[in-house]
């Protein structure tokens, strides 16, 4: 009987704590539109299978900005372009924080995170001193150059030895790709289709499941449920080997340690400004260079490698703008040399693919959250007019040269957000995009493997990044001014020759 009581008495405070949490909630946003239906606790819990989507949809009905709830918790979404250049900088310090999450509570990850850690002095300091580390600019650039140069010519070797030339795009990329960033933060490159590379994929999914929008916030509000959810579990796995990767790797960069580089990389120059007793107030502990590396590795490289991938599964719905960038690049670079940074600004609509790519795919569509921030901006209708096509065009005027920074659409793309918070590997990912999209167009000619799946975005797969259906992909060799034709009329869309440049 005794139990039975308190049973009850523990369900009713607890049902009183979320009706009064839930109730000062819409008071304090009572004068922003709410979606509609809401069920007890859980919210809008079951509309969010397909988060991006619903969203999209939601601004539709309810305005650039509106709110809805998850587990007695208000989430503001801000859609509009006027609305996101206020919130992150015009009022960039008032929403460049994190909300509380119990997932990145996880053994302190948001007291040390670069991504998850709310906006305090000590990550101010880290984004400053990481920024300089990577060193994007002067000779930094050049050795990038390099460094993706030897990983294009490993990438290039692999398709060779694939039977047929076919392969999977996303995980040969992702090799390539993460090896550049070991390389940027541990001084460290791994044997392809070894243990270490395999090892940070399965982290990379295992983060990517647990941190999944929607029913997955359940870890956050009720914790003490964690031990049932598969993303929990999911969580702890991949810290778990995280750790231990950390573990078998980290000495690389120990200036102590007989087999570390001399060159410089993040860690190591953190590890110097940690010894620095100036620097102490910033609690630069192993478990912030952990973190670090964790960030740099995971948002560096899957970004990348899905961004590449969706270009070619684009090139392979849409062959006619394979054969505009293949015309580009005999034009410009020809056969004889590689593509370099500095043909960058000679290939306009190279660069509007790319942009082009990043809108149309909106490859983190939910951003990684503010205190209020959602974003649907990439398929807004009133800005793009046809957001749902992939057409490179919109970046280019007239004269077929790409429009400037200060173009209407430019100022929209939003890709790595902006602000206090706007992405440290902005740079570094656009330049290796460029690289490897160039130095595989300059080399082959794309054609799917049976029937490849859907272009849409709507139906890709979303964590934290959004992943395109998996595919295989056939590489077939060209020299300069070879153009493999094809039937596109199942292809070609309509909007293609639009002059419209929104």
């Amino acid at each position: 009987m005794l139990t039975i009581v308190l049973a009850t008495t523990l369900l009713v405070l607890f049902l009183f704590h979320l009706y009064k949490t839930t109730y000062r909630h819409r008071l304090k946003y009572a004068d922003i539109p709410a979606v509609g239906w809401r069920w007890p606790v859980v919210g809008n819990l079951f509309d969010m299978s397909r988060t991006h989507l619903v969203l999209t949809d939601w601004y539709e009905k309810y305005g650039s900005v509106f709110r809805f709830s998850l587990y007695g918790e208000e989430i503001v979404v801000l859609s509009s372009y006027e609305s996101i250049f206020e919130a992150l900088v015009t009022r960039g310090s008032d929403f460049a924080g994190r909300p509380h999450m119990t997932r990145t509570d996880y053994q302190d990850r948001n007291r040390n995170s670069i991504v998850w850690q709310t906006y305090t002095p000590k990550l101010q300091f880290l984004r400053k001193q990481i920024h300089a580390s990577l060193r994007m600019y002067g000779n930094g650039l050049d050795r990038l150059e390099a460094r993706c140069g030897t990983e294009i010519e490993v990438l290039v070797a692999r398709i060779e030895a694939a039977p047929n030339l076919t392969f999977d795009p996303w995980s040969l990329l992702y090799d390539s790709a993460c090896n550049i960033m070991l390389d940027l933060a541990l001084g460290l490159r791994l044997p392809h289709e070894g243990p270490g590379l395999n090892r940070l994929k399965e982290i990379n999914g295992l983060f990517n499941h647990s941190f999944g929008p929607g029913s997955s916030r359940i870890l956050d509000q009720f914790p003490a449920l964690n031990f049932l959810r598969d993303e929990f579990r999911a969580l702890k796995t991949a810290v778990d080997l995280r750790n231990q990767f950390w573990a078998d790797h980290q000495h690389n960069c120990d200036s102590a340690h007989e087999s570390a580089k001399t060159d410089n990389c993040v860690v190591r120059d953190l590890q110097r400004l940690a010894r620095d007793p100036n620097n102490s107030e910033f609690d630069i502990s192993e478990d912030t260079l952990k973190e670090t590396f964790t960030n740099l590795i995971l948002a560096g490289t899957d970004t990348t490698t899905t961004a590449v991938t969706c270009l070619l599964l684009v090139l392979l719905h849409k062959p006619e703008i394979q054969h505009r960038l293949h015309e580009e690049l005999d034009h410009v670079v020809g056969g004889a040399r590689a593509p370099s940074l500095g043909d960058r600004e000679h290939m306009p609509y190279t660069e509007a693919c790319l942009y082009e790519t990043l809108r149309y795919i909106s490859h983190v569509p939910l951003a990684v959250p503010h205190a209020t921030i959602c974003d649907t901006l990439h398929h807004d209708k009133t800005v793009w007019g046809d957001p749902w096509n992939f057409r490179p065009e919109r970046f280019l005027t007239d004269s077929g040269r790409l429009v400037p920074a200060h173009h209407y659409c430019r100022k929209r793309l939003l890709a790595f957000g902006a602000g206090r918070r706007v992405c440290l590997g902005e740079t570094l990912a656009k330049n290796r995009l460029y690289l490897f999209t160039t130095a595989l167009l300059q080399r082959y000619h794309f054609r799917s493997e049976g029937s490849p799946p859907p272009l849409d975005p709507k139906s890709f797969t979303l964590g934290i990044v959004l992943h395109p259906g998996q595919f295989r992909i056939q590489a077939i060799p060209r020299t300069t001014g070879d153009h493999i034709t094809e039937n596109t009329n199942d292809h070609i869309d309509t909007g293609a020759s639009m002059s419209l440049n929104r």
